[in-house]
């Protein structure tokens, strides 16, 4: 893949991860009932049995990443795609 790759990862919005996501986050996917937190991240790295580790750049001046080790429990499901492409179906570029 490209450098250009990036990962959508939707946390469960039950888990305490995910409920600590839920205003500071780069959008929501909704499952009817729950809106679950996305985090749009430049890196991951799955080779962990208990963590997957993320890499998401920050919006605040002065700050240029954040590192994070989320609970394989945590995160509903992880969506790679490539910034050269449009985004994917149901997903809207952050504002």
């Amino acid at each position: 893949m490209s450098d250009k790759t990036r990962y959508l990862v939707v946390l469960d919005a039950r888990s305490a991860v995910g409920r600590i996501y839920a205003k500071h986050n780069d959008g929501f996917v909704s499952d009817g009932e729950i809106n679950h937190p996305i985090l749009d991240c430049t890196q991951i790295v799955t080779d962990s049995p208990y963590y997957i580790f993320a890499t998401r750049p920050l919006k605040k001046e002065g700050k240029s990443h954040q590192s994070l080790y989320l609970p394989h429990g945590s995160v509903a499901v992880i969506h790679q795609y490539s910034e050269t492409e449009p985004y994917p179906i149901g997903f809207a570029p952050p504002q």
